[in-house]
């Protein structure tokens, strides 16, 4: 077993939060028409909840499908650098939309890795609301980056206090 699936497991069971960047459209904090959440590890998945705003709807009180895409997107994007302790970009993101997503309700996107390698991961994905109504399944593959195509992204994300630091340290040797 690798040293960032050892690590992946022994944090297993707590809630623990992921950095973030403050322009991205899912988790910058300064991104006024994003959804500014956080995503968090807990559990073996990584999470993320948010709540659509009346911007982020396609119809009335129905958030637009790119955005929930967005979301489970980067939400199975950080469960496979979890996992493989790099970076990685999406190969292929297929969405089954099961029913309209509600504007104005608590949800939240869960992400797990199903199997990688070192060429590729791959992780499935739901968003579901506090009722436990699933709204939409998805499944990705995804490409790992190189150490130094994740060291340059790094560099753009905020660490906060308690935040986990998984790439092998490469924030820190910076």
């Amino acid at each position: 077993m690798n040293k960032h699936r050892e690590n992946w497991m022994a944090e297993a069971g707590a809630k623990r939060f992921l950095p973030n960047s403050k322009g991205c459209f899912v988790c910058g904090e300064e991104n006024a028409a994003g959804l500014q959440t956080r995503f968090y590890a807990e559990g073996g998945q990584v999470k993320m909840s948010f709540r659509g705003r009346a911007e982020h709807c396609g119809f009335p009180g129905t958030v637009h499908g790119g955005i929930t895409a967005a979301a489970l997107d980067e939400c199975m994007g950080w469960a496979a650098a979890r996992a493989l302790g790099v970076f990685c970009v999406t190969a292929e993101l297929k969405l089954r939309y099961m029913r309209p997503v509600p504007a104005e309700r608590s949800l939240t996107v869960t992400a797990e890795l199903t199997r990688h390698n070192r060429r590729m991961a791959e992780a499935i994905g739901m968003l579901v609301d506090g009722d436990g109504t699933e709204y939409v399944r998805a499944e990705g593959r995804f490409f790992p980056m190189s150490e130094e195509e994740t060291r340059d992204v790094e560099k753009l994300l905020q660490y906060h206090d308690g935040d986990l630091r998984f790439f092998g340290g490469i924030k820190d040797e910076a």
